[in-house]
């Protein structure tokens, strides 16, 4: 370029983004984290212990300056859950600080996010990738990002294996969660009063059943974790009666009733 010679190297930044030779977004996500927690890291005197300022205040910042640093350029990401689990686990830990919250206090993140009023990880890469996707849709068919997302390679033939996750595959996924048509969503991307408002219904839906979902799934967990305990607590020993809440207490208690072996 210009006289100079490139280097080849595995991984490069662009326009605050990091591409790599992998085709995934690993480096991405924790080039993402790291940002977001250098960030959240240089407000913590000013802002996050700062007891002038209100709750929503503090929100308000966290949205604007750290959540955007995290999902900076999100949208034309191709999401494994695996990179929606690590981005939300930071997301939901920067929730827990900024309300002071300790792991002893036994909140689930639901409770969190509702104390927060902000969705999670999952909901806001699938809204903001749907926003993305009706922008391309509206291009002329002369752009490149829309030549790009419906043109298809005529030469190749697939892997041994599992093949690689796809943008239009996570795209897809973002539809059917959001409760749009999958055959339809084109024609409605075209309208963009529409599209936006379908979005945000869509996220809203999609955000309020993944609550729902992990309340059901943390009380049918409580509930075997006290049927377990209910069925220790029927551990009763022979001798005295006494009753023991597991079976290795059981156990240890009947050392007591041995006979004391005494020697001369």
């Amino acid at each position: 370029m210009k006289g100079q010679k490139l280097q080849a190297v595995d991984r490069f930044t662009y326009l605050g983004s990091t591409l790599s030779r992998e085709v995934n977004i690993d480096a991405e996500t924790n080039n993402r984290i790291a940002k977001a927690s250098a960030a959240y890291g240089r407000l913590r005197k000013n802002v996050w212990k700062r007891r002038g300022l209100s709750t929503t205040t503090k929100l308000k910042v966290y949205c604007t300056v750290v959540l955007t640093t995290l999902l900076h350029a999100c949208e034309t990401w191709t999401v494994y859950k695996r990179h929606a689990k690590q981005l939300n686990r930071f997301h939901m830990s920067c929730l827990r600080r900024l309300f002071r919250i300790k792991w002893q206090d036994k909140i689930p993140d639901s409770e969190v996010l509702r104390r927060a009023s902000t969705p999670s990880i999952h909901t806001l890469l699938q809204k903001a990738q749907l926003r993305w996707a009706g922008h391309v849709v509206r291009m002329p068919d002369s752009r490149l990002p829309k030549q790009l997302l419906y043109g298809e390679l005529s030469k190749g033939k697939c892997s041994v294996g599992g093949q690689k996750k796809r943008y239009k595959d996570s795209l897809k996924v973002s539809v059917k969660s959001f409760g749009i048509c999958d055959n339809t969503w084109e024609s409605l991307a075209k309208n963009r009063s529409a599209w936006r408002a379908g979005i945000i219904n869509g996220a809203r839906n999609a955000e309020d059943r993944r609550l729902n979902e992990a309340e059901i799934k943390r009380t049918a967990r409580k509930a075997r974790a006290d049927s377990t305990s209910t069925v220790g607590s029927e551990q009763c020993c022979p001798t005295c009666g006494k009753d023991c809440r597991a079976r290795i207490g059981l156990l240890s208690h009947l050392r007591t009733h041995r006979p004391v072996s005494t020697t001369d």
